[in-house]
């Protein structure tokens, strides 16, 4: 008798060897995607239950026993678990971030044998596509030029870079939590200007680019003997269009003169004014 009570005894520190979390997991998962919770049970097992539970009084979510699977416990988790009864693994579809937490499973095996694992599941936003806008150019000198740039995140917390083709002579970045502002100076006028904005949290990274290359409309300031020959043209012409007048309008500028110096004291000779001559 005393050798059975021993053996029960023995049997139930059997159980109990694998202990409260035997091993604990970390996964990382991100806002509307599937993420799978290990349950590392021992290969040579045969699972006769599972187990999955939250919060320190260790509330279930999902079970699986002789009497089926139950994946609809809480109403938070309804429509998003499913069990795998063989590797007593947990998958959760359409992740949000209270999903984020500490997971207990606890899995006996066809041998009455216990073990308890804790997975810390971690939720975390994808990063999206920064957007650019370019707010203001405006001329520097006559071979230079500065552009205005902002590039702004929907995800916060991010670290931001630019790269610029051709490269600028001069950039500064004022950078937050969720936007960038660049301001870049050139020395030279490039034809167009490409910009790309990178945001990057840990590992991961997203950029985004103006595909449309931006053209950058530059004033024109002329030298001066372009400003000394459009003098010279412009009057030029003037001269000319005043001799086409007098030209034209000649015998009316004729006949004015006469009004006022007298017929007797003019004559014309072809086109020419000829004075008459002077008798003693």
């Amino acid at each position: 008798m005393r050798f059975i009570v021993l053996f029960l005894l023995f049997q139930g520190l059997q159980v109990k060897v694998l202990g409260q979390f035997s091993s604990t997991t970390t996964v990382i998962g991100y806002v509307g995607e599937t993420i799978t919770l290990p349950a590392k049970a021992f290969k040579s097992w045969t699972l006769a239950r599972i187990d999955w539970s939250i919060l320190h009084n260790f509330t279930w979510i999902a079970t699986w026993d002789q009497e089926g699977v139950n994946t609809e416990r809480r109403p938070e988790y309804r429509g998003r678990l499913s069990l795998n009864t063989t590797t007593g693994d947990l998958t959760m579809r359409d992740l949000r971030l209270r999903d984020a937490m500490h997971y207990n499973v606890d899995l006996l095996n066809s041998s009455n044998y216990n073990q308890v694992n804790r997975v810390y599941l971690v939720v975390k936003e994808r990063l999206k596509k920064p957007t650019i806008q370019l707010n203001q150019y405006f001329t520097k000198s006559e071979n230079g030029c500065v552009l205005v740039l902002n590039c702004s995140s929907p995800v916060t917390g991010v670290a931001f870079y630019w790269e610029i083709e051709p490269s600028c002579d001069h950039c500064s970045n004022n950078s937050s939590s969720d936007t960038s502002e660049l301001i870049a100076f050139f020395s030279t006028k490039p034809d167009s200007v490409n910009l790309t904005c990178i945001v990057k949290r840990e590992t991961d990274t997203e950029s985004n680019n103006l595909i449309s290359k931006i053209k950058v409309p530059m004033v024109e300031v002329k030298s001066d003997c372009g400003y000394m020959f459009a003098c010279g043209f412009i009057t030029a012409f003037l001269i000319g269009m005043v001799g086409i007048l007098l030209y034209q309008f000649r015998g009316k500028i004729i006949e004015m003169f006469q009004q006022h110096v007298g017929p007797g004291n003019l004559h014309l000779t072809g086109s020419k004014v000829q004075p008459e001559s002077v008798t003693s």
